[in-house]
């Protein structure tokens, strides 16, 4: 039996994790495990073994993938195929609809390999599968087999449950942190396979080892990072930054200065979100602009520079809010420019994600002032994203 997952830019990680978890029961002995990208439909044309395509992909990829599935069912009229990922654990109706066989709800490492035995020697009746939450300690960030040695997953969850993001409603609301021995565990291997530079998944970096997810434990994010840095100095930590961030609030000098000495990146992102007080009440971000100013103030003080995160296009965003924001990144963009150091926007344009309070709400449109101010900013080389691409992704998801 062979199964191929459709990887790309966008689910590289979440393939790792599930391939590991297939690893972690034993599966690859059983079945051919096969990694391709969305072309993968012409290379295997003339194979007649029993194929199984996995996709697992979030709501901007849905149009493309379903393209692709499309052309694979004329290819192989026999064939399974399974999704996952955000998008279907959202709106797993639309995606069965779609034409897939079936779809996993939520946590794919006990629900994947369990439908993969089974599908194996039978059929599964039902079509939707729903996925239990694991711990994360018992499931490897990677598969060693297929090498591949991707950010290890610190920390699944996140307590804030924002009007917009689908993280705390696929994850829960309560963080699972995977154990310091273990994440030395797999850092130990990763150096011994010749990796040098570590990266982390989290909701929040400086949520690590935090019961609720709303405190800092400053004690267990130095043990980490000491623990880290002790199998050699010539690991690269980026800790705060890709593919994870930090939460304004968790910010503070003491934070920065127990974290600087350990730490590779020099950058750090911060999730913003909006200028706007009023519109962050709205969205549930759970923090105030004062905050956000107070961490890049204090990040830009301790020499870091920083990439602060905002989405436009919230829906009952107004003019008032888009101008409150306007001046608000002129205010963080001052504050690197009188330190010498870079303040950039990571720009975003709002996505009705499904399983999220703000699926069925239209995004705002963006004013002619706030159009010109951004294209300003990109003139002077002070944002970063695809925000005009994700415009045309929200107005594709839309119709």
């Amino acid at each position: 039996m062979r199964v191929i997952f459709n990887e790309n830019i966008y689910n590289k990680y979440s393939i790792s994790a599930l391939i590991s978890a297939l690893e972690h029961k034993g599966l690859l002995e059983d079945i051919e495990v096969i990694i391709e990208d969305s072309d993968f439909f012409k290379e295997f044309k003339s194979h007649r073994d029993k194929v199984i395509f996995c996709f697992s992909f979030c709501s901007p990829q849905k149009c493309n993938v379903f393209d692709s599935l499309r052309k694979l069912k004329e290819n192989y009229p026999e064939a399974i195929f399974i999704a996952g990922g955000p998008h279907p654990s959202g709106d797993p109706e639309d995606t069965l609809k779609a034409g897939f066989d079936y779809v996993l709800v939520g946590e794919g490492e006990n629900t994947l390999p369990k439908l993969l035995k089974t599908l194996h020697t039978s059929e599964v009746k039902s079509k939707i599968i729903n996925g239990d939450r694991v711990d994360i300690n018992n499931f490897p960030p990677w598969s060693e087999k297929f090498h591949r040695l991707s950010p290890i997953e610190i920390t699944r969850g996140c307590p804030y449950a924002c009007k917009f993001c689908q993280t705390s409603f696929l994850f829960g609301t309560k963080p699972r942190h995977r154990s310091i021995e273990n994440i030395i565990e797999y850092v130990e291997k990763f150096y011994k396979n010749g990796k040098r530079d570590l990266r982390f998944i989290t909701p929040n970096a400086l949520s690590y080892g935090s019961p609720d997810g709303k405190t800092i434990n400053l004690q267990l994010i130095e043990r980490l990072l000491k623990s880290i840095r002790e199998i050699s100095e010539s690991i690269r930590i980026f800790f705060g930054t890709f593919p994870s961030e930090v939460r304004p609030e968790f910010i503070n000098k003491e934070v920065l200065q127990l974290i600087k000495p350990y730490i590779f990146n020099k950058t750090l992102t911060i999730g913003a979100q909006t200028g706007s007080d009023s519109l962050l009440l709205k969205i549930n971000r759970g923090h105030t602009i004062d905050e956000v100013y107070y961490a890049v103030d204090n990040a830009t003080e301790c020499g870091f520079s920083v990439n602060v995160d905002f989405i436009f296009g919230f829906p009952e965003e107004t003019e008032k809010d888009q101008i409150e924001t306007i001046n608000f990144i002129d205010r963080l963009i001052s504050l690197g420019d009188k330190r010498n150091v870079s303040v950039k926007i990571h720009a975003h344009h709002f996505m009705p994600l499904p399983g999220t309070p703000f699926h069925n709400k239209k995004p705002a449109k963006l004013s002619e002032k706030l159009t010109r101010y951004l294209g300003r900013l990109y003139n002077r080389k002070k944002i970063f994203g695809d925000l005009y691409k994700q415009i045309l992704f929200c107005k594709r998801l839309i119709k």
